[in-house]
């Protein structure tokens, strides 16, 4: 077996162009861990916010992205309930893009019978966020009903096909028909497409004025905003991301400083939600980071056994969009930051190949 192995590393914060490979040694095993070799790798937004350094919790470069991974357990440590042969999903706090990973075996998973190493990959930084969301956080019911910002999106289709499992009305947005379509098939309610109507307009007229109960925003800025106006009396407006808001790569071009201008102004539109408001509209905003609970363990692998078990049933549906190969992750940032993905983007190791 060899002893080394390559990973996709971030040397310096930047556009995508400065993703590299490197081959590193295995790290020792311990008594309680497992090693994998990596078949498939789950893409989130956020591995491109930890490249240009928007992440804090990525730390100084050089450091390698990815949150998810599955693949094959080669060997255990003496203590391990694992044994080689096993096909696993394992949550990872950052080192995923690898053909290799070494980790602690209370953050893997067996996957259930029928689930491909593809949809492992696709299933614990999305879902596990989605259920967080809907289940801790805004603690949904039957008959309520929730906007998802950028429902066509990794977070907004785990939160969608959750919702739908508790009988939510679902109301959802996305750039485009196709996007709306595509969530429509896994049952979306109303799709609004933003770039042609106003979603706060069409939200109020959808509802006679109601509102929704629940909004889970990934915008930040402005969107949000809009999206607190969305809400009924009572009302939960959940943030999970800021897209809407994210500074530009290039430097002082005019379509920089166009950007730079939009985003400001979309920050300053944003506001400042001050307490009194919020208890004479009974309305709630809060925020939430799924790798803030990464030493929670216990409740992470609630979470994740509750998503098997989801799956299972039929309730989790991942979908993967397109797979890169691991050497082309640069690729695969610059196509999730053009919001062309629908659902996952996965990189694929060499292993997948035989």
């Amino acid at each position: 077996m060899s002893t080394s192995y390559r990973r996709v590393i971030v040397p310096k914060f930047g556009p995508a162009e400065v993703l590299e490979v490197e081959t590193v040694e295995t790290p020792p095993l311990g008594a309680k861990q497992i090693r994998v070799e990596v078949h498939f790798i789950g893409i989130n937004y956020a591995d491109t916010l930890a490249r240009r350094g928007y992440y804090k919790w990525a730390g100084d470069p050089p450091f390698s992205p990815g949150f998810e991974v599955s693949g094959v357990v080669t060997e255990v440590g003496e203590q391990s309930r694992f044994k080689a042969g096993d096909t696993v999903m394992v949550f990872s706090r950052f080192g995923g893009y690898a053909e290799i990973l070494t980790a602690d075996e209370d953050r893997a998973f067996l996957l259930p019978a029928g689930m491909s190493l593809e949809e492992g990959a696709a299933v614990p930084a999305v879902y596990a966020t989605a259920y967080h969301a809907l289940y801790e956080v805004m603690r949904v019911r039957k008959g309520e009903s929730i906007l998802i910002q950028a429902v066509a999106g990794g977070v907004g289709l785990a939160a969608l096909q959750l919702a739908k499992h508790s009988g939510l009305v679902t109301y959802g947005t996305a750039s485009s028909a196709e996007k709306l379509a595509f969530a429509a098939e896994h049952g979306l309610d109303h799709g609004i497409n933003y770039t042609k109507v106003d979603f706060e307009e069409e939200i109020a007229r959808a509802t006679n004025k109601k509102g929704v109960r629940f909004v889970l925003d990934s915008l930040g800025g402005e969107g949000f905003r809009k999206g607190y106006r969305c809400l009924s009396s009572p009302g939960h407006a959940l943030v999970i991301g800021g897209a809407g808001i994210i500074p530009p790569e290039t430097g002082l071009s005019v379509s920089a400083l166009r950007e730079w201008t939009r985003i400001i102004t979309d920050f300053v539109k944003g506001g400042v939600f001050h307490p009194f408001p919020l208890i004479v509209e009974n309305k709630a905003v809060s925020g939430m980071q799924i790798l803030l609970l990464w030493d929670q363990l216990a409740y992470l692998r609630g979470v994740g056994e509750s998503i098997l078990e989801l799956y299972t049933k039929g309730v989790v549906k991942p979908f993967v969009h397109e797979i890169f190969p691991l050497t082309e992750a640069a690729e695969a940032h610059r196509f999730i930051e053009g919001r062309k993905s629908k659902g996952k983007l996965l990189l694929a190791t060499d292993a997948t190949r035989g």
